[in-house]
C-alpha cells in the first residue's frame, strides 16, 4: 500500500516536536543525573580501586569514570542481591570493555527489590 506524500509528510511533521522533545528530555536529564553521579578518581600512581556503597531498594547509586581511547575498563560487583550497568549493557556482576574516551555512567541496583538497603563494593580497573 502506498502511503500518499501528503499524508506521509503530515505524518513526519506531527512526530518531529515529539523526537525533539524526547531528545531535549534524554538531554536534560543525562546533565541533570551526571550531576547527582559520584565521581570515581584513583589515587595517584594508580589504576583501580574499589567503592563501596548501599542500593536502596528503590533507587540508584550512581557513579561517573572518565577515561581515555582504547583502554581496558574491568568492573565487578560483589554483595547480595546487586548488579551494575554501564555503557548500556545491564545486568551484570562483572564486565570488560575497550574504553572510548568519554564519561561512563555506571549505576548499581538491587537485582530483586528486597525491604532492605544491600550494601556492595565495586572494584574498577583501567589499564
Amino acid at each position: 500500500m502506498k502511503i500518499p506524500p501528503r499524508l506521509a509528510f503530515s505524518a513526519l511533521v506531527a512526530v518531529m516536536p515529539t523526537l525533539a522533545a524526547t531528545a531535549f528530555a534524554e538531554d536534560l536529564q543525562e546533565s541533570r543525573f551526571a550531576a547527582e553521579c559520584q565521581e570515581i578518581r584513583f589515587q595517584r600512581g594508580h589504576s583501580s580501586g574499589t567503592v563501596r556503597g548501599v542500593a536502596p531498594p528503590e533507587g540508584v547509586v550512581c557513579f561517573r569514570m572518565t577515561t581515555a581511547a582504547s583502554q581496558t575498563a574491568n568492573l565487578k560487583i560483589t554483595g547480595r542481591n546487586v548488579m551494575f550497568s554501564v555503557n548500556h549493557v545491564d545486568g551484570r556482576d562483572a564486565y570488560s570493555f575497550t574504553t572510548e574516551k568519554k564519561t561512563y555512567r555506571i549505576e548499581v541496583v538491587q537485582l530483586m527489590r528486597s525491604l532492605t538497603d544491600e550494601p556492595f563494593s565495586l572494584s574498577v580497573s583501567i589499564r
